[in-house]
């Protein structure tokens, strides 16, 4: 869909673009209050980035909060349905990343995915993740795991609950030495210490990456959610920008099976993030599965263009005597293209290609 997106109204104009593609593919719009009863997010703490929420009490006595979460609200104000819930939205959430940092406003658009899903959902589910990164930049990189993939390999290897946290760090990171020391002093045979460090190293085109983990010798639950990860790369055939990246962390107290984070030119961390979180409905009493994305408009502010040397071409001082024919003069040189500023004297600060006078119903050079 063309090049990095870098015009000055960038979340506006992007967000045009994905609600006409979600609406395609039959999603509706879901709209939310900015306030939600407090107590959800106590109760799911875990599952909220960041580590505090901004609270205020009602006129009624209830303590609210600001949303620091989309998806939390969506599974709680949305009656379960025998059909598929496709909704996509565009809100605010209000976080602070650590109890040191000020809370800030981030505005997200995405979509979830809530009920019976089968392969087809979960395959239109990443494609339209593929297709909102496009719709930003044609350079964009989706990339995917499977949290049953290093999971399994857990289970299967016999690694202790206690050191799984740490082995998934040094995933992330990909880092061998350590990995590989961990492995050893945990007990684990060479082969699966060696089985380890590929998966941590993987990346890939996504079919080709599936076809590398077949060749290793998985145990039974690894090799489940390989069998998982196969038919999906098979669904998606034909869609560009999917690399397998087994190192991508994700939380599998909010996340379960596939996850997915997007990346594009200009823009150090994912702007996009999201995947499978069954384990979340149904803390929240509902027996569905659920998969969605978040689009982190505000990182596209990094695309917009840096601010020339000049914040307008023309600064017109105006006397006052003839404002109609100042403003048939103004309207003449911004249609030849001219960033034209009207004041009655040069503001403080601003610069300024030229400068004219206008007087008596004439430019003065």
């Amino acid at each position: 869909m063309g090049s990095t997106f870098s015009d000055p109204g960038a979340a506006d104009g992007v967000f045009l673009r994905l609600q006409g593609l979600y609406r395609a593919f039959g999603y509706t719009r879901y709209r939310m209050g900015r306030f939600e009863e407090y107590d959800l997010y106590a109760k799911n703490r875990s599952f909220i980035t960041g580590s505090s929420i901004l609270t205020f009490t009602d006129t009624d006595g209830r303590l609210m909060a600001l949303k620091p979460d989309v998806t939390l609200s969506v599974i709680k104000n949305t009656a379960p349905s025998a059909s598929l819930q496709k909704l996509y939205y565009r809100e605010s959430v209000y976080r602070a990343a650590d109890a040191f940092s000020g809370f800030s406003e981030i505005q997200q658009a995405g979509l979830e995915c809530l009920g019976k899903l089968d392969m087809y959902s979960m395959a239109e589910v990443v494609t339209l993740a593929a297709m909102s990164l496009e719709a930003i930049s044609d350079r964009y990189m989706l990339d995917l795991t499977h949290l049953g993939l290093l999971g399994g390999f857990f289970e299967d290897s016999g690694v202790p609950e206690g050191a799984r946290e740490e082995l998934t760090r040094l995933a992330g990171e990909k880092n061998s030495h350590e990995a590989g020391a961990l492995c050893r002093a945990l007990g684990l045979s060479q082969e699966a210490a060696g089985v380890f460090l590929e998966l941590i190293h993987l990346r890939a085109p996504l079919e080709d990456g599936v076809r590398a983990l077949s060749a290793l010798p998985l145990g039974p639950t690894a090799a489940s959610a390989l069998s998982e990860l196969a038919r999906l790369a098979i669904a998606l055939r034909g869609v560009e920008g999917l690399w397998l990246d087994l190192s991508l962390r994700a939380d599998p107290g909010y996340y379960n099976g596939v996850v997915m984070h997007g990346f594009i030119p200009g823009v150090p961390t994912a702007v996009l993030s999201g995947g499978r979180y069954d384990g979340l409905v149904r803390r929240l009493g509902r027996d569905a599965g659920a998969m969605g994305f978040a689009i982190y408009l505000n990182l596209l502010e990094r695309l917009m263009p840096e601010p020339g040397d000049f914040d307008a071409d023309l600064l017109l001082l105006d006397d006052g005597s003839d404002p109609a024919a100042l403003l048939k003069k103004v309207r003449e040189l911004t249609a030849s293209g001219l960033a034209v500023r009207v004041d009655c004297a040069a503001p403080e600060g601003m610069r300024f290609r030229g400068t004219a006078r206008f007087s008596g119903g004439e430019l003065i050079e």
